[in-house]
């Protein structure tokens, strides 16, 4: 009979031990998963605040034209506009200016199945289904190119699509969005206000990103981002237009009507280019790099 109570005393404390082990390791569960969801929402970005998405790098509500502007040989809009303030005529929104950006997009559309088929390249689409929206923000880093919400505002709007410095174009195709340097025209020494090359340049390097997206290239030879960039360049150059992209302060020189001395490549050392990834992720940008 003692032997039986202790054996069920015995028994019953072991329960109460399992039981208690058990709400306590459940506990520890709870707690840690409640930890790891803080941090999640804590996470913070190289600029300190919340980690930033790809889509922070879209305009806001406020951000975009009341009207958006059609361009009808882009078939794009352009939902938003930021000027810079140093060089309000050469980046306002204007009839001069639309007429460059819907200018070079006839040229560019005109040759680039031709500029494909000189490749041997194929495409799956005649035809691009759709295309993406634009924004022209701030780009040259000496300005306000790095200010909230311009081009190369990285630490927060565009950190998650092109993690680096510094470009003139962004083109995110899973955002179905591009956005440009707010720059189409340039002042002459005279004072006259005439199409920025080099501003034409950008936009025809990422009409080949868009194109060879729209059209199908890579559906049909599968992603390569090098090899992206290296199209777009080639296209440019098909396109009649043999400089490279400058840098900030050579484009700041022609904003003031001088023609900025090339450096000796020795000399360059200290530019920075963005390096592609290897593959590029969901929300990764085809780029058009500062020199």
């Amino acid at each position: 009979m003692l032997e039986t109570a202790a054996g069920k005393t015995t028994q019953g404390i072991s329960r109460r031990t399992r039981m208690q082990l058990s709400f306590a390791s459940r506990a520890v569960r709870i707690f840690a998963c409640a930890t790891l969801a803080l941090v999640a929402l804590t996470a913070t970005s190289s600029a300190g605040g919340p980690s930033a998405s790809r889509f922070d790098a879209l305009p806001k509500p406020g951000e975009r034209l009341a009207q958006p502007i059609w361009l009808p040989h882009c078939q794009m809009r352009i939902v938003e506009w930021r000027s810079t303030v140093v060089l309000r005529a050469e980046t306002a929104p204007s009839d001069p200016a639309l007429a460059v950006l819907d200018d070079t997009c006839r040229d560019a559309f005109e040759r680039y199945g031709t500029f494909l088929q000189s490749r041997h390249l194929p495409r799956t689409h005649a035809a691009p289904e759709s295309m993406p929206a634009i924004s022209l923000l701030p780009g040259n880093t000496l300005i306000d190119g790095k200010a909230p919400r311009a081009l190369n505002d990285m630490p927060s709007r565009f950190e998650s699509v092109a993690p680096g410095c510094c470009y003139w174009g962004l083109y995110v195709d899973s955002l179905n969005h591009l956005f440009l340097r707010n720059d189409p025209l340039l002042r002459t020494a005279s004072g006259e206000l005439v199409a920025n090359p080099r501003f034409v340049r950008t936009l025809t390097h990422e009409i080949s990103h868009v194109l060879s997206a729209r059209l199908g290239v890579w559906e049909a030879l599968g992603y390569d981002r090098q090899r992206d960039e290296d199209l777009a360049e080639a296209f440019v150059e098909y396109m009649g237009m043999h400089f490279p992209a400058e840098s900030s302060a050579e484009d700041l020189a022609y904003h003031r009507g001088h023609v900025p001395a090339r450096p000796r490549p020795e000399l360059v050392s200290d530019v920075t280019l963005p390096r592609p990834a290897a593959h590029a992720g969901e929300g990764s940008a085809s780029t058009s790099p500062q020199r």
